[in-house]
């Protein structure tokens, strides 16, 4: 059974021209929906599926004939990688294994790979294979999940500085200068917390709520994004109109079982479109936030603030 795999799989690629159902297997491979790369025994491309060609940004037609070094962030890593899974050495097996490959774009992700020889009737490699999933989100939900829970069980922070860093992580995230916790009561903002790169806004400043984009997040169950307001409905609400402010993601906060104001993250300049996982982690950064608010009201309730 390992033998027939071996050549149908060989044969899909363009490297067997024998086996029979040989088209059965690149119908196969065009259906995952992680990248699939088969390569012949000089490490050169001869097959790709659709998933590829939006994980990479690489077109098919472009990337057949040439050498797999192209698709890695470094040269060592395309040699390393070579010789222990893209070899005829006989300890090249397949494995799963981490590493950084390069978009068309330029820009570098963490991927998780599994790959290995193609091995015909004779167990000598063919050519090879690659599967590759892209884990640079998961990787960096779980760094963010390390340091926010560094920063909540830090002895020598107070609560008000486990916010203040919490709002700085936040601004390097997502790539924004500014980050506000609101208290909201009625139609009147409140700035609870401020950290600002440029000009900070005192805490206790107060705007009317229609005044501020958080007017519009408060109408949401959840997250609301945008990145670049001006070509957007915003271009015409007060608060773009005031300070111009281009980038804006903001969520909710509830405390003890209520809203109590908005965590939003703001620059005047312009950035590229929030994604999914954006989205995924300002609840985070709000529901760290949440906490550390809700141990501030209960100290100032015991007069310990």
């Amino acid at each position: 059974m390992t033998e027939t795999r071996a050549v149908l799989t060989a044969r899909s690629a363009g490297l067997d021209d024998d086996g029979p159902n040989a088209l059965r297997v690149p119908q196969l491979f065009s259906d995952l929906p992680d990248a699939v790369v088969v390569a012949n025994s000089a490490r050169e491309i001869t097959w790709v599926n659709p998933a590829f060609e939006r994980l990479f940004g690489h077109q098919c037609k472009d990337v057949l004939g040439r050498t797999t070094e192209f698709l890695y962030a470094s040269h060592n890593s395309y040699v390393e990688k070579g010789s222990q899974h893209f070899s005829s050495a006989p300890s090249a097996q397949q494995h799963s294994y981490e590493v950084s490959y390069l978009k068309k774009n330029g820009e570098a992700f963490l991927s998780q790979t599994t790959g290995g020889p193609i091995r015909g009737d004779d167990d000598q490699p063919i050519g090879y294979f690659a599967v590759i999933k892209d884990i640079s989100d998961t990787r960096m939900f779980e760094t963010l999940l390390r340091v926010l829970f560094d920063i909540a069980t830090s002895q020598s922070l107070s609560p008000k500085e486990k916010i203040h860093e919490i709002l700085k992580l936040g601004c390097e995230r997502f790539e924004t200068m500014s980050a506000i916790v609101s208290c909201v009561r009625d139609q009147t903002y409140t700035v609870t917390y401020c950290y600002s790169e440029e000009a900070p806004v005192e805490p206790g400043t107060t705007f009317d709520l229609g005044d501020t984009y958080c007017s519009k997040t408060l109408l949401s169950d959840g997250p609301v994004a945008y990145h670049c307001a001006s070509q957007s409905e915003l271009a015409t609400h007060p608060c773009y109109n005031m300070f111009l402010l281009e980038t804006y993601i903001g969520v909710p906060l509830i405390v003890g079982g209520r809203i109590f104001g908005t965590l939003n993250f703001t620059s005047p300049e312009a950035r590229r479109p929030f994604s999914e996982m954006d989205l995924e982690v300002i609840k985070l950064f709000a529901a760290w936030v949440s906490q550390q608010l809700s141990i501030d009201e209960a100290l100032s309730e015991a007069g310990l603030a």
